[in-house]
């Protein structure tokens, strides 16, 4: 990281060192600022979530059912096949209104047994509040989905640029070695003529 982050001048280090030099201090920077967004991206996922839950919460009533045959499997499922166990249930929600549907319930329930059940305020079988797991899970895959996306994108502009430094530096290291070779080598150095490539 010091010789990262060092800019003290010194003779041996080329423009292209500095250049890179340069770069890997962006990529550097541009991580924590990803992980200053992922961080970001997971307060606001979780804040939404949180407040979503408590606004259904609101309006979702655990209530008891009671069974009135036992339980059979039901495919929920069409195109995966999975099967859930269901039998048909009543209740009452609000006060004195009747309510009857299929629920799910544990397998071998028979008929006359209570069961747990969520509804909403008109008494319609409904999903329970997400819970705090659930809500936390959502809002820390959004923050490390965001994260993960800046970093990549990030990596791929400063490789990008890395590739075309390298591939100047190459090239001027091929221009540089034409001039020099011959006389390095003792070997005669052919001039160019008119009919060459």
């Amino acid at each position: 990281m010091r010789r990262l982050f060092d800019g003290r001048p010194n003779e041996l280090r080329r423009p292209v060192d500095r250049t890179r030099r340069r770069w890997n201090v962006v990529f550097v920077l541009s991580f924590l600022i990803a992980l200053l967004c992922g961080v970001v991206v997971t307060t606001a996922v979780w804040e939404s979530e949180s407040r979503t839950a408590r606004d259904t919460a609101r309006h979702r009533h655990q209530i008891e059912a009671t069974t009135v045959r036992s339980a059979e499997r039901a495919v929920s499922n069409r195109s995966g096949g999975n099967s859930r166990v269901v039998a048909p249930a009543v209740w009452e929600y609000p006060a004195a209104h009747q309510h009857s549907g299929t629920v799910s319930v544990p397998l071998g329930t028979p008929a006359g047994r209570p069961v747990t059940l969520w509804v909403d305020d008109a008494g319609t079988e409904a999903q329970a509040p997400s819970s705090e797991a659930r809500r936390a899970f959502t809002a820390a895959a959004a923050g490390v989905g965001a994260l993960g996306l800046l970093v990549l994108a990030s990596g791929a502009v400063v490789r990008l640029r890395l590739l075309l430094v390298e591939t100047r530096t190459l090239a001027q290291w091929e221009h540089e070695w034409e001039a020099v070779e011959p006389r390095w080598s003792g070997r005669p150095r052919r001039e160019r003529g008119p009919g060459d490539d």
